[in-house]
């Protein structure tokens, strides 16, 4: 697992040896059990895992108690409720493990002092905290300018060994759609 961390960062730096050994020193290898919540609304986030295989799931609760999804995080990936995160406030989201999987877990605390003693690493976080703002926003203009079957294809083509295994009013509340229009979707893609 260490090593697909290893390979997941190459993408954004390269670091020394001291530098991922140092990130290696704070790691914590957990197992999280499906549905189990790593983050929960009203209470502050203070980890970040690192994901190599499954997804996660961000939703909150609307005024009736109703589950509203509001994105997929999928492997490989950092997650965490980064509002919270960032800002130590309690968090608007819970983020769902969607399958169990092994994950590598920083707290907040530890990874901000390997901030202050490392600016490689430092910058690894701006470029990580960069690509979540991206991924955002373009989440945020596919729901606001697009069909629920473009925001769908889209999601089926980023994702697609994924998408079959996420449970349909998970994916129509993602969309805001009903799962019987979801359903009807599907087979007219197909």
């Amino acid at each position: 697992m260490k090593k697909a961390l290893n390979e997941y960062i190459k993408q954004y730096v390269h670091l020394s040896k001291n530098e991922t050994e140092a990130i290696e020193k704070i790691l914590t290898h957990k197992k999280i059990h499906k549905k189990e919540l790593v983050a929960e609304t009203g209470k502050a986030c203070t980890k970040v895992l690192f994901i190599e295989k499954g997804y996660f799931r961000f939703f909150h609760l609307d005024t009736n108690g109703n589950e509203i999804t509001s994105d997929f995080y999928f492997a490989p990936s950092f997650i965490t409720s980064y509002t919270s995160f960032i800002t130590g406030e309690p968090s608007f989201v819970n983020v769902q493990a969607m399958v169990d999987m092994e994950v590598l877990e920083f707290q907040r605390s530890e990874l901000y002092e390997l901030y202050s003693l490392y600016p490689a690493i430092e910058r690894l976080g701006r470029l990580i905290a960069e690509e979540v703002a991206i991924t955002s926003e373009r989440h945020l203009f596919l729901l606001l300018n697009q069909t629920a079957e473009i925001r769908y294809k889209t999601l089926l083509k980023k994702n697609p060994e994924y998408v079959n295994t996420i449970p349909l009013q998970y994916i129509a509340s993602y969309l805001g759609i009903t799962k019987e229009t979801l359903s009807r979707m599907r087979k007219s893609i197909r």
